[in-house]
């Protein structure tokens, strides 16, 4: 009988340990392919976890600084920065492989002529951007000499554009084919602009526990292979309609990538970060 007592409480303890479940906190909304990547860096634990949505978290900024708090979140992703990795610990594996750095211009669909037909950076930049006051990519465009309007709303970069106080509106080539049902908008057809880019996933720096557990599965996911089965399923269709081989790229410095991005190691890339 004792044994058989001694053998229950064994049992009873490893599935308390294996079947131990953790919430994670991220921000409500979150993008399908974020999702089911953290699900599955996740799925490589001994024990499950469970996503939990927050509401009400509007900006880059507000969430980076409520990683870890009471009634915050505990897992963050954004285009890093020497800031951003000063506020938070990055796992410093790009999630998009850096297709972040790929930008296409919303125009007037008016105006697409006039867009294929310009041939070199300093007629761009003669034009007037429109770019959100808290993203990266603000700061790396007038950086490199554009001329940038910044706006603060969501939408607003739309109404700008629409408006006639911008000339383009550089968005996520990955988010081009929602410009398709604007009925005035169009993406400029002859261009992409490129610089290196990493989003990372960030944490609490007091987080180490769920630093490793996020590293570990995204080192296992990139050797088993499944992390670029999981990027091909969301992105190669589009990326391959983008055709940004066939563009006139204006490559841009990032002057916000830290130097420890691990530019130099290829199977982090989309094409080897080469910007084709």
């Amino acid at each position: 009988m004792k044994s058989w007592i001694v053998a229950l409480c064994l049992n009873t303890c490893f599935c308390f340990s294996a079947c131990a479940e953790e919430t994670v906190r991220i921000t409500a909304g979150a993008d399908p392919y974020v999702i089911e990547l953290l699900n599955h860096a996740f799925s490589y634990q001994n024990e499950s976890h469970t996503l939990d949505f927050v509401n009400n978290i509007p900006t880059q900024n507000r969430a980076i600084r409520l990683l870890g708090d009471k009634g915050g979140i505990d897992v963050f992703w954004s285009v890093t920065s020497d800031e951003r990795e000063k506020q938070a610990l990055a796992i410093r594996i790009p999630i998009v492989k850096g297709v972040l750095g790929y930008r296409l211009g919303v125009v007037k669909k008016s105006r697409v002529d006039y867009f294929s037909k310009l041939k070199n950076d300093g007629e761009l930049r003669g034009l007037r951007f429109g770019l959100r006051t808290d993203w990266p990519d603000t700061v790396i465009f007038r950086d490199n000499d554009f001329n940038v309007l910044e706006y603060s709303q969501e939408n607003a970069g739309y109404e700008l554009l629409e408006a006639s106080r911008i000339d383009v509106l550089p968005i996520d080539a990955l988010f081009a084919d929602h410009v398709e049902s604007m009925s005035d908008l169009a993406i400029d057809p002859a261009h992409v602009f490129y610089y290196p880019s990493a989003v990372y996933f960030f944490v609490n720096k007091n987080n180490k526990a769920l630093y490793q557990k996020l590293k570990s599965g995204l080192d296992n996911a990139i050797a088993d292979g499944s992390f670029d089965t999981l990027f091909n399923r969301h992105f190669a269709d589009e990326l391959a309609k983008l055709a940004l081989d066939k563009r006139q790229k204006i490559t841009l410095v990032n002057t916000l990538l830290p130097a420890s991005a691990p530019i130099h190691t290829k199977k982090y890339w989309y094409n080897n970060n080469q910007g084709k």
